[in-house]
């Protein structure tokens, strides 16, 4: 059942800057120059994290190579200095596949901030590769309050990361750490959920045996390892992810929507066969 959201006041420009930053993951065939020829009035700075050489692109705030995630070179920037948070309200970690079909990573930004949303991500597009069924986008919903966002795109509370980003379990294949910091979200009060107005579509198949899962074999790390031990130290009830409310936008026909929204919801396998779209996971 849908509560009232404790909204905030919009972010103000900080002088100079933008209120918002993207950390993206890439390499050199990232899809971040669609993102800035989108939006050329965007909210939000853009920093390069690569995993190989990948030229400077004058539009971002920083290229910078390093780290054996995304996850881990975040936590090493911001720890090191490298990457000043301070100046911005929330920061989105992408990965560099991601492409937008509906919305704005801008207006994502201010919904996000609007909510209060502690932990959250965009929605993913059925059309999309995908892993769980949750991510995707509920066309009847404006945002779903959640146990869970995953690790391709969240989006944090600059303040959360401060105050916890010692606390992040960052496994080597990232497996597991999006459990851990969407629980560690709501343990200390924050709202975590997943805003169905803007819309990212995974571009690339997810394949288990691509590179990065070659260089985690190389190294000995088995993906399913780390999942199971993140998950051994969080509530029973905290390791499947779950909707625990659905939000729709306010209106005359508000509790229509809002029950459509959960029929939606409940049959998502069900819609995606009628209307032929893939089914990747949790068939």
């Amino acid at each position: 059942m849908s509560t009232a959201s404790p909204l905030r006041s919009p972010a103000p420009t900080p002088e100079g800057g933008r209120p918002y930053l993207v950390f993206m993951r890439t390499g050199a065939n990232g899809l971040y120059p669609r993102w800035l020829e989108q939006e050329p009035g965007r909210n939000w700075d853009l920093f390069l994290s690569c995993y190989m050489p990948t030229p400077a692109d004058p539009a971002a705030i920083a290229t910078e190579m390093g780290g054996y995630n995304k996850l881990e070179h975040f936590r090493d920037c911001v720890v090191s200095g490298g990457l000043d948070l301070s100046p911005y309200r929330l920061v989105l970690l992408a990965d560099d596949d991601l492409d937008v079909t509906g919305g704005s990573i801008s207006a994502f930004f201010e919904s996000a901030d609007r909510l209060g949303l502690t932990v959250s991500h965009p929605a993913q597009d059925w059309s999309g590769y995908w892993s769980l069924r949750i991510m995707l986008r509920n066309p009847l919903a404006e945002w779903r309050e959640t146990n869970f966002v995953e690790i391709m795109c969240p989006c944090f509370d600059t303040a959360f990361v401060a105050r916890t980003l010692g606390d992040f379990p960052v496994t080597r294949s990232t497996w597991g750490s999006d459990y851990a910091f969407s629980h560690l979200a709501r343990a200390e009060g924050g709202r975590v959920g997943i805003v169905d107005t803007a819309v990212i579509r995974h571009v690339k198949p997810i394949q288990a045996a691509g590179a990065f899962y070659r260089k985690l074999a190389a190294d000995g790390v088995v993906p399913a390892d780390e999942l199971k031990a993140v998950l051994d130290t969080l509530p029973p009830v905290e390791r499947s992810p779950r909707v625990l409310g659905i939000h729709v936008r306010p209106g005359p026909l508000q509790g229509l929507r809002r029950g459509l929204a959960g029929l939606v919801e409940k049959k998502k396998r069900e819609v995606m066969k009628l209307f032929g779209h893939r089914q990747d996971r949790e068939d």
